[in-house]
């Protein structure tokens, strides 16, 4: 069809022009489209730059008050952080993670810590009496001369932490997991350790008077020189563990199978209770006179 205009016939020059600004009517708006397409809007993807500012992590909190104020804002991530003798009496910090922390000398009398990731963390000193720890991971953490008097350690992980010199009196440690532990010279007296784990634990010289030890597994722990003075160690299990030269007297080891232990050197008096049948003289250990005293915990002079 011819586009040349005929006098004639107006209308048929009418509609070629309708059709021409259709077609660049289209390729105005192709052309803005890709243009668009070429350059999106600033705020519609993120950069690299805005990713990593999004992504970067705080600094650790440097202050007592830092931490209680972040953690209340539900910051629980306070891995590294360094707070030695901070003042955290009483807080709480439930499922919150110091991991590699540096908590030594710090007061954390009474604070509430349950279900708290303390691994590896720096606790040398550190207060510690009364707080709430259970189900808390301590897996190798230093524990050096900490006090943990009264605390509840129950189901706890603490598994090859360092603990020597520790006190831990009438501390609740039941089905916690000291495997490997060090515990070297602690205090735990009066401690309860009913289903506690102690493989390959040193309590060498730790001083254990009356404290509670039913189903404990003590295969191949070492408590050479410990005074387990009226200490109930019913149905342990003592496979390769090492009583040598330990304080016997009053001790309960009913049910338990002190044959497959070391007793050499062990001292015991008429009132301890071992399984009937068991001779231990025969295992090495001697009858001291001094377990007749009233106070032998304290009479009798520790031999390591």
């Amino acid at each position: 069809m011819s586009n040349t205009c005929s006098t004639n016939s107006p209308g048929r020059c009418a509609a070629p022009a309708a059709a021409d600004l259709r077609s660049i009517a289209a390729l105005g708006c192709a052309l803005w489209i890709a243009g668009c397409a070429s350059a999106p809007p600033a705020g519609l993807y993120a950069t690299a730059a805005s990713e990593g500012t999004k992504g970067a992590s705080k600094p650790p909190p440097n202050s007592a008050a830092a931490l209680s104020t972040r953690y209340g804002k539900g910051e629980r991530n306070f891995d590294g952080m360094k707070l030695g003798g901070a003042v955290l009496a009483g807080a709480k910090f439930v499922s919150a993670s110091f991991r590699g922390a540096d908590l030594h000398g710090a007061d954390l009398r009474g604070a509430e810590l349950e279900g708290s990731d303390l691994s590896e963390a720096d606790l040398r000193g550190a207060q510690l009496d009364g707080a709430y720890l259970a189900n808390a991971t301590l897996r190798g953490a230093q524990l050096e001369r900490a006090s943990l008097l009264d605390a509840v350690l129950w189901a706890t992980d603490l598994s090859s932490a360092v603990l020597t010199g520790a006190r831990l009196d009438r501390a609740n440690l039941q089905h916690a997991d000291l495997s490997g532990a060090r515990l070297a010279g602690a205090s735990l007296r009066t401690a309860a350790l009913g289903n506690v784990a102690l493989r390959g634990a040193d309590l060498s010289g730790a001083n254990m008077i009356a404290a509670t030890l039913p189903d404990a597994d003590l295969e191949q722990a070492n408590l050479s020189g410990a005074n387990l003075v009226s200490a109930d160690l019913g149905r342990a299990y003592l496979k390769g563990a090492n009583l040598g030269a330990t304080l016997l007297c009053r001790t309960v080891l009913i049910d338990t199978e002190p044959a497959s232990a070391n007793l050499q050197g062990a001292r015991y008096g008429a009132r301890t209770q071992f399984p009937p049948g068991f001779d231990p003289k025969a295992a090495g250990a001697v009858e001291d006179p001094c377990c007749a005293e009233p106070n032998p915990e304290t009479t009798c002079p520790p031999k390591r």
